[in-house]
């Protein structure tokens, strides 16, 4: 994602090509004015002829900006509702993991030295609970920009800067090593190297990095497979967030049958129904990235703007009698409906084409932040080893 200041009217804006559309679609608008360019040279007494009245073009001309204009509607809603999903995924979880460990804490003693071992307990749940957590968030983000390697989740450190927004952006203290190719200001890239490149230099912080047995279980990447991206290549891949959403169930199930989490059935049920919504509005998020834009309509936009650049140059040459008036015009007309179909393509796939893409590896650190913060938990190391300590009443005890 592309962020960026409204000083100065936005005039720097023109300065940043990578993300833009207009130099994606030179190859078109250049294309027809040369068309309109070799029709000025060698001009004829029958293309004034056949082009004496433009109605039957303007008709042609209003459904292909029509077709266009809608699908960049169709483009912009299903960009903003997967953000919106993506949010209250990313909120109802963080909202889960708060309320299961504050319902938690409330069963245990006012005294904690009476019960060390219910307090240890407790104390279990929670590093558990907060790692499984940030597990079934980075899996959720994973399947969701297409990513089925395992190797993309990385330890997360309290201490390193955030993944920045732009992945071609280099900020203070984050340092990826990823760079957009020259290739990439000429062509929307989204294939399986590209893919590949890009999440490795993005990859989702979980809290205490993910165990041996649990990449057994979620699957493991198989051999002569490593640069393959479809989930065909590995065990369960693009169910993984079922099977850790099944782990938050049963540690929660668990705890219950050792006495935590004992409140009033209306108030407990409360982290179950918030733990299942963050789940629907996951499956919101899939089945956008699952569904691509309508094929037939996309191929019906692309035959009627190549007919509008192989025609616009015979209505230029026609009406317009100056010849560098007449290529302008002709540029202008043909990079404009090109550009609004070239933002409309990027911004139908909100987790794929980058730069443009939503910063799902920003959201997941947002995630791991607001828990650290709600819960009072913090990344310390002690002795060489990664342990998660409570500021209150545990960390005096244990």
């Amino acid at each position: 994602m592309i962020t960026y200041c409204k000083t100065a009217w936005g005039l720097h804006l023109l300065l940043r090509w990578s993300g833009s559309a207009f130099p994606r679609t030179l190859i078109f608008s250049g294309a027809s004015t040369a068309i309109a360019a070799a029709l000025y040279a060698t001009k004829r007494p029958e293309v004034d002829a056949d082009w004496r009245h433009p109605y039957p073009f303007q008709a042609f001309a209003f459904i292909v900006g029509f077709t266009v204009v809608f699908r960049s509607q169709l483009s912009y809603g299903r960009y903003w509702e997967g953000r919106l999903q993506l949010q209250s995924m990313t909120a109802r979880w963080a909202d889960f993991c708060t309320e299961a460990l504050t319902m938690d804490a409330g069963t245990l003693s006012s005294n904690p030295d009476r019960d060390l071992q219910a307090l240890r307990r407790s104390h279990d749940f929670a590093q558990t609970l907060v790692h499984l957590t940030s597990l079934l968030h980075a899996v959720a983000l994973q399947h969701i920009r297409g990513d089925w390697e395992l190797a993309n989740l990385k330890q997360y450190i309290v201490t390193d800067p955030p993944p920045p927004l732009d992945a071609a952006v280099t900020t203070e203290g984050a340092r990826i090593g990823y760079v957009h190719s020259l290739l990439n200001l000429f062509l929307l890239r989204g294939g399986t190297r590209q893919r590949h490149k890009y999440n490795r230099a993005m990859p989702f912080a979980v809290v205490a990095s993910v165990s041996p047995v649990e990449v057994t279980a979620l699957g493991q990447m198989l051999a002569g497979h490593h640069r393959d991206q479809t989930g065909d290549a590995f065990v369960g891949a693009t169910e993984r967030v079922s099977a850790v959403y099944t782990w938050v169930q049963q540690l929660l199930q668990d705890r219950l049958n050792e006495g935590g989490l004992t409140r009033a059935a209306p108030i407990g049920s409360r982290i179950w129904q918030v733990l299942s919504e963050g789940y629907l509005h996951f499956e919101h998020c899939r089945a956008i990235a699952d569904t691509p834009f309508p094929f037939p309509w996309a191929q019906v936009v692309l035959i009627m703007l190549i007919l509008y650049a192989l025609t616009t140059p015979l209505v230029v040459v026609a009406f317009i009698n100056s010849t560098w008036t007449g290529l302008a015009v002709n540029f202008l007309s043909v990079q404009s409906y090109w550009c609004l179909n070239e933002v409309a393509r990027d911004l139908e796939e909100p987790f794929v084409y980058d730069p443009n893409d939503l910063p799902l590896a920003r959201y997941q650190a947002r995630l791991l932040s607001s828990n650290a913060a709600f819960t009072g938990y913090h990344h310390v190391k002690r002795t060489g080893k990664i342990v998660w300590v409570c500021s209150s009443v545990m960390e005096r005890t244990l």
